[in-house]
């Protein structure tokens, strides 16, 4: 792979039948062995990419020399030793001309900061996520790689990469220029970047985003895609002169000869065709190297010459361009005109550049001063001086001129592009308060593009600009004035002309001619002076033509157009032309004015060759270059004469005698700075000679013919046919600044290059390359003009920027800034000013308002150097903004001098708008009084001045008010007030502050409980929402709108609204919006509990997790597989359930988070922990991920809650002896949560379990323990049935497993006092007096005792069930003597020995309490017998009630173990717990749960 390296497409010595081998099976030869298949080596860019961030492909090769062609080691006919010997053992194995290629490439980026070599995580991340996101739409990004000459096959987010695939070698081509010109890697970032990126000067100037591609696949496609399209060109690496001679299909060739090849289908012969003299023939495949790059291709398929030029020999000149001396060593003598004579030793100065790749130049011979052409072989270097590094291949006057282009000049000049960007209504417009932070979160001002404000509007509340108003404010192009035509040679001959002369492409006249002349030059003598019979001595044409040296007035004769003719004999025919310069030239001859001559048949040879009469032309360019003159005197005619004749060789094809003119007519095109073009026909010649230099390798040469090509064409207003010429001139200046030895500031064509896409509606590349200039020598006009392009293409890329309904794109901020940098060097304050206006409105527009606040202060500080006026404007908005940022101190000390200078003038709109401001100042300082009468101030003053906008809005700021102050009524009246001025401004763009008002109104409404006024006001705000298509004030008052209606709980209504507000989020393109109503839409419908209903919030939630993992938000995509599964669980789904919540433990264990995965592992295992089916599959989750998370981070409370879960579930699933390993373990854990009632909680578990197991012993151990961590006195009358539970568990325990009747009383004492403290639950006392009355029957026999607590029974028994009771009761009694035995184990609650002295001393109080109270009973007296039997009874009565009374009351609810502590915010000390009642039920209930699902399970107890 390669990124920062740029090497030619091809690089090989040949091609042939191993080709379509290793094309049908790539793996046959591995990547070094491909690479070995070309002998001219790689090329690399070095110090490039230090000024432009782009990847590089096909540039300078690292064995190629820059002092003369490429010298192939094959000489002769000899067959070079390489890889193509192995064509023998493949010959089995080719492919055809149209077999199938896989032409797919993968395209890899990456993000890095320019200041690390490492790649940067957190930008390669982002740049991931923006790429999920705009996956979903693919039309976006395929219409980008559509611009830049590719096609995409898909995208591959996660590997950071887009694979693309070409069907032509042009798209290659194409594709690998953009590439190695940096545009991809700037269109990715342009497309992938967010837009707040932008508004990060520093980060944006640090990160930057590399793009790379397999540069050996690439040229395999490359190779490919040649074979498939049939023809190609190649050259020869060797002379071929010793084939058979009997063989006349084959044919003979010189080294470097380029040739149109064919495959023929044989394995070791190729068709072809010589383009210098049209031979074909049979030639050896080892014998051709295919062009290595796409553009030559392109280039000789597009302009096929077939005229040849032989390369000149390898050279001594150390530098390919030098100016200087040199001196001759060999004497010579002229064979040609025009040509110097020399003796050796003379010294020759250099007349604008020696180029290596040619074989005359033009010199001036420093004894004679005579100039003339002179051969390069006749002399050598003495003191020659290469061009500037920085120059390279160009003159230092060419790159200025070049610097100048501007291919729009024509173009529609915006005469108020800051003002419709950016007009601003600060000083002239009320400004609409906030209530708080939630008034129409998502609505900001903006621009309106289409709205104007009225001209009397600005004039009523402005005077008039300052005279010293720069026109850069209002009107960014300034009118450039027609320079001269009156100009020095060097200077006025520039073929790229400066702005606003004769070169201008207008987007929509692309193609139109240009006019014949732009200022006509002045006639020289009157029409029909040549009339007459003494025309000829006295004919002024002779004497204009016959000066001797150049003159200006020369110029209209050489330009394209011949405007000389057509001006001074204007309204002539051609024919009439024609005689009279005949006879002009006629005159000329016989009177011997040599320079008239010339001239005339220059005319001569131009009229016929515009009239395709080419030996008619020839003749007279042949007649005027014969005639014996100082041609240098005039060199813009020498240059004209010797190009147009070549140009006419060329058409006739006469080889003969094009040697005699091709070098010095290429000396003249290539020597010469600023060449001036006189014939259309020079691009024949030119491309002849950039197929030179593709045969000799020499960049040099080919960059000054690429400049004068794309100049030529870009003179001529051909963009499309200039555009790849300017394309290479760009990438050769990469390539040769990179290869000087030095880095260096390479050529920087990216200003004209964004032009020319512009122009050819290629917005993306037009973008990229505006980005890249890097020129420093910009002037402000094309500062604005920058602006301008952006918006233009902007606009293309988003129509809606056009339409005012959305912000303008951040980047805006790039050249607004590169502006202002020119303004200041200028010391245009007004511009300053403006500009830093523009920047503030921009940065508000993003909500960065530190940064406006700045921009803001600044527009203050250059307003005030221009007049108080400016410097008002600039103040009033930084007075808006400090408002926005809550700096309502520092606001009202910028607005009060404000108002205090404007008292006493005529402009009542200004001080409405300060008061007004200063009013949402004191607001916020809490001063309502000032506030009001601010707000009142501003009411009347808008009333005054008949502004019912103003006035409205003052009207909605009263009543914003009044809402804050919590007088509803009031802000009602003057809310609807407002409402009426609104309704009569119902054509101004005030929708916003419209639908706000009615936002208000609702709100006031709602305070004073009137919803459905509230929801018509609602309601009616949306409707002037979607009146205005204001898609963010849709978006707020729907969102709004579905609040109240799920308020109000009418879910259906809601989620109309809600539905209303993905729509709008979707035309946003704002996939977080987006996701966010989509889950509250999966909410809602959920809510709605059906089928039906379930399945849409499934398909929302899905809908929000694929946002969710496009916009790579982890945990939020983590917490949706979660909900996903869940819905699937309740819809009884539960394989799709397990399945998605394995997904999300999965994504929550990517982010390398503990404490988010043990979360989502318990949520996980709570999908069926707490619901009705599959309990047990919560085990999984809880213990093996939950639980060893919360160990390895120590989490000790989420710890105890996992393992009370596990304990509760096994404990209901019958799992004993496991779930004893978990109560122990939670046991061992309480102590270090900190929380008493965890340790209760853990050891009141523990022991259920042992009861469980039949361990009574431990069982009353541990109950005991739990009860010495209650507190000393009651919390709530729910702890006393805890209590009583507890304690009659004990006591039955004690009685009836352990035979302890003495303890068992004592815990049916305490449960006696328990339940007298727990007066809601007589039931309970009920059934402990039954109780005490069983043992005092039975087991300790005391009749008097059994009987008063009998007795009490049964007057507590009447009490709670009276006639019917009774009647229930019975009923129950018999049910209950069909199984007393399993009732009475129903009721027994665990037992213990009660040793503590404490709890002793307390049940002797209470037994000596009870005795003192009631009748006491002998038990040793009569009845005792009677007693107990009918105690006994009793007490299975008691039971059968408390049995049916229990299970209604208590058994109905959940079994789950006690939760005492859900979340860590729940874990505080025991104290605070218990003393706050609406903790204390669950607590008591979750306890008294266990307590009774223990009962149910003594059932079973033998």
């Amino acid at each position: 792979m390669a990124s920062a390296c740029c090497r030619p497409l091809l690089n090989s010595c040949c091609c042939g039948p191993f080709l379509k081998d290793c094309l049908s099976s790539l793996t046959d030869i591995s990547p070094a062995e491909l690479d070995a298949l070309w002998r001219e080596p790689p090329y690399t860019l070095g110090g490039a990419n230090e000024h432009f961030s782009g990847n590089d492909i096909m540039t300078k090769g690292e064995g190629e020399e820059d002092d003369g062609p490429v010298v192939d080691p094959c000489e002769g006919g000899a067959e070079p030793d390489n890889y193509w010997k192995k064509k023998a053992a493949l010959r089995g194995s080719t492919v055809s001309v149209g077999g199938k290629l896989s032409t797919d490439i993968e395209l890899l980026f990456t993000g890095r900061r320019r200041s690390s070599e490492d790649p940067d995580a957190a930008l390669q991340e982002s740049l991931r996520t923006r790429l999920r996101v705009v996956e979903s739409n693919s039309q976006d990004v395929i219409q980008l790689f559509k611009d830049l000459s590719a096609r995409l096959v898909s995208i591959r987010a996660e590997k950071d990469s887009f694979v693309l695939t070409f069907k032509t070698v042009e798209e290659i081509w194409k594709f690998s220029t953009y590439l190695a010109l940096g545009y991809v890697s700037r269109c990715l970032e342009n497309f992938l970047c967010d837009q707040s990126f932008w508004l990060a000067p520093e980060l944006l100037s640090d990160l930057q985003i590399n793009v790379s591609v397999d540069e050996e696949r690439l040229a395999t496609l490359y190779l490919g895609l040649l074979l498939q399209e049939g023809p190609f060109f190649a050259k020869a690496l060797f002379t071929r002169v010793d084939y058979n001679k009997d063989d006349e299909e084959q044919l003979s060739f010189q080294k470097n000869d380029l040739l149109m090849v064919r495959d023929t289908g044989q394995d070791s012969m190729w068709e072809g065709t010589m383009l210098s003299t049209g031979n074909h023939g049979l030639v050896p495949v080892h014998a051709m190297q295919p062009l290595p790059y796409p553009f030559y291709q392109w280039f000789l398929r597009n302009n096929p010459v077939n005229v040849g030029c032989s390369p000149a020999e390898k050279e001594p000149l150390q530098h390919a361009i030098v100016t200087g001396s040199c001196v001759a060593v060999v004497d010579y003598s002229p064979v040609g005109p025009d040509e110097l004579q020399l003796s050796q030793g003379d010294i020759v100065e250099i007349q604008g550049l020696l180029v290596r790749g040619l074989d005359v130049f033009i010199a001036t011979h420093s004894s004679t001063g005579h100039t003339g052409f002179v051969h390069k072989v006749h002399v050598k270097p003495l003191d020659t001086i290469p061009l500037d590094r920085r120059l390279v291949f160009l003159t230092a006057e060419e790159r200025a001129s070049l610097a100048q282009v501007n291919a729009c000049s024509s173009e529609p000049s915006d005469n108020g592009l800051l003002e419709r960007l950016f007009s601003s209504d600060i000083s002239s417009v009320y400004r609409l308060d906030r209530l708080d932070e939630t008034d129409f979160l998502y609505i900001r001002k903006r621009p309106k593009h289409d709205h104007k404000i009225p001209a009397s509007t600005r004039h009523s509340v402005m005077s008039e600009r300052s005279e010293r108003a720069s026109p850069y404010h209002f009107s960014p192009r300034t009118s450039v004035s027609m320079p001269s035509p009156r100009l020095s040679f060097y200077q006025s001959h520039n073929p790229l002309l400066p702005e606003g002369e004769r070169l201008s492409f207008p987007v929509d006249d692309t193609f139109k001619e240009m006019d014949e002349f732009q200022e006509d030059p002045p006639l020289f003598f009157e029409e029909n002076s040549w009339e007459g019979e003494d025309s000829e001595f006295s004919d002024p044409t002779l004497t204009l033509l016959n000066h001797e040296h150049f003159q200006e007035d020369f110029l209209p004769l050489y330009d394209l157009q011949c405007s000389f003719l057509w001006v001074t004999f204007s309204g002539k025919t051609e024919d009439e032309l024609l005689a009279h310069l005949e006879s002009v030239r006629e005159s000329a001859k016989r009177m011997g004015l040599d320079w008239a001559r010339r001239r005339a048949c220059f005319l001569l040879g131009r009229l016929c060759a515009r009239r395709l009469k080419l030996s008619q032309a020839r003749v007279y360019y042949e007649e005027a270059l014969g005639v014996r003159v100082d041609s240098f005197s005039d060199t813009p005619l020498v240059v004209a004469l010797y190009t147009n004749l070549t140009a006419v060789y060329l058409k006739q094809r006469m080889t003969d005698k094009l040697p005699q003119t091709l070098e010095k007519a290429s000396s003249l095109l290539l020597c010469l700075p600023c060449h001036t073009f006189t014939s259309t026909d020079e691009v024949e010649l030119l491309q002849l000679l950039l197929r030179r230099s593709v045969v000799m390798g020499d960049k040099h040469l080919e960059a000054r013919v690429c400049y004068l090509v794309s100049s030529l064409f870009l003179l001529r207003r051909k963009t499309d046919d200039a555009l790849p010429f300017v394309e290479r001139l760009q990438f050769l200046s990469l390539t040769l600044s990179a290869t000087e030895g030095c880095p260096m500031v390479p050529l920087d064509l990216n200003w004209l290059l964004s032009w020319l896409y512009h122009c050819k509606y290629m917005p993306y590349l037009a973008l990229a390359s505006l980005s890249l200039d890097s020129r420093q020598d910009h002037s402000l006009n094309e500062g604005f003009k920058k602006i301008e392009l952006f918006i233009r293409n902007s606009v293309r890329l988003n129509p809606c920027w056009n339409e005012g309904t959305s912000l303008l794109p951040a980047q805006i901020v790039i050249y607004l800034q590169q502006a202002l940098i020119l303004a200041e060097q200028g010391e245009d304050m007004q511009t300053q000013r403006a500009l830093c206006q523009g920047l503030a409105t921009v940065y508000l527009q993003y909500g960065t308002l530190e940064k406006a606040v700045l921009c803001a202060q600044q527009a203050v500080e250059t307003g005030g150097h221009i007049n108080e006026e400016e410097r008002f404007e600039a103040s009033v908005l930084l007075g808006w903004l400090l408002v926005l940022t809550g700096q309502a101190e520092t606001a009202q000390s910028v607005l009060q001098p404000l108002l205090t200078s404007l008292q006493g003038t005529d402009s009542p709109t200004q001080r409405g708008v300060i008061h007004n401001l200063l009013a949402l100042c004191l607001r916020r300082q809490g001063r309502i009084a000032e506030a009001g009468w601010h707000l009142h101030s501003a009411s009347v003053i808008s009333r005054e001045s008949g502004n019912q906008r103003n006035q409205a809005l003052a009207l909605a700021n009263l009543g914003c008010l009044a809402l804050d102050v919590g007088a509803p009524l009031v802000a009602e009246r003057f809310l609807v007030r407002s409402l009426h001025l609104f309704l009569e401004l119902w054509e101004s763009p005030i929708d916003e502050e419209h639908v706000q008002t009615y936002l208000w109104l609702g709100r006031s409404y709602k305070d004073r409980r009137r919803s459905q006024d509230s929801r018509a006001c609602y309601e009616m705000g949306l409707l002037i929402a979607l009146h205005a298509r204001n898609l963010h004030s849709r978006m707020v008052v729907a969102k709004v709108l579905g609040r109240v209606y799920a308020d109000m709980l009418l879910y259906g209504q809601s989620i109309v609204y809600y539905e209303h507000c993905v729509s709008v989020a979707r035309e946003l393109k704002d996939k977080r919006l987006e996701g966010e109503y989509l889950e509250i839409l999966s909410t809602l419908y959920l809510t709605l509990n059906t089928e039906r209903s379930s399945r849409k919030s499934l398909d929302y939630t899905k809908q929000s997790l694929r946002i969710s993992i496009d916009l790579g938000k982890r945990e939020e995509e983590s917490e949706t597989w979660l909900q996903v599964g869940r819905i699937y669980y309740l819809i009884q789904e539960d394989e799709l359930a397990d399945m998605y919540l394995q997904a999300a433990v999965k994504t929550a264990l990517k982010m390398n988070d503990y404490h988010f995965a043990l979360s989502i592992y318990e949520e996980a295992g709570d999908v069926y922990f707490k619901g009705a089916r599959n309990r047990m599959a919560s085990v999984p989750f809880y213990r093996d991920g939950s639980l060893p998370f919360a160990r390895s981070i120590k989490d000790v409370h989420s710890e105890f809650r996992l393992l009370s879960k596990l304990t509760g579930l096994l404990m209901n699933q019958g799992e004993q002896e496991e779930a004893l390993q978990y109560a122990t373990l939670a046991v061992q854990i309480s102590d270090k949560t900190g929380v008493h009632v965890n340790e209760r909680t853990a050891y009141h578990r523990l022991a259920t379990v042992y009861y469980n197991l039949e361990q009574y012993e431990l069982a009353e151990n541990y109950y005991l323990k739990s009860l010495s961590f209650c507190p000393p006195a009651l919390q709530d009358p729910l702890e006393a049935r805890y209590y009583t539970k507890l304690y009659c568990r004990l006591a039955n325990v004690t009685l009836h497993r352990l035979k302890d009747p003495f303890d068992a009383v004592g815990y049916f004492h305490l449960a006696l006092a328990a339940a007298l403290e727990d007066r809601a639950n007589p039931q309970a006392l009920y059934v402990v007096y039954m109780k005490l009355a069983e043992i005092h029957g039975n087991h300790l026999p005391d009749a008097g005792l059994c009987r008063d607590y009998r007795d009490r029974a049964q007057s507590l028994k009447r009490v709670l069930a009276g006639e019917e009771g009774a009647a229930a009761v019975e009923e129950n009694v018999k049910d209950a003597d069909k199984d007393s035995a399993a009732d009475r184990e129903s009721l027994l609650i665990t037992n213990c020995c009660f040793t503590c002295e404490d709890h002793l001393l307390v049940n002797a109080g209470i037994i000596q309490r009870d005795i003192e109270d009631g009748p006491r009973l002998d038990p040793f007296g009569p009845g005792t017998e009677t007693t107990a039997s009918q105690s006994y009874s009793d007490s299975i009565l008691t039971e059968s009630f408390d049995t049916a009374k229990e299970q209604i009351s208590d058994c109905s609810s959940s079994t789950d173990t006690l939760q005492t502590h859900q979340n860590q915010a729940d874990d505080k000390g025991f104290d605070t717990d218990y003393h706050t009642h609406s903790q204390i039920p669950d607590r008591l209930r979750s306890a008294s749960q266990d307590t009774e699902c223990d009962d149910q399970d003594e059932q079973k107890t033998p």
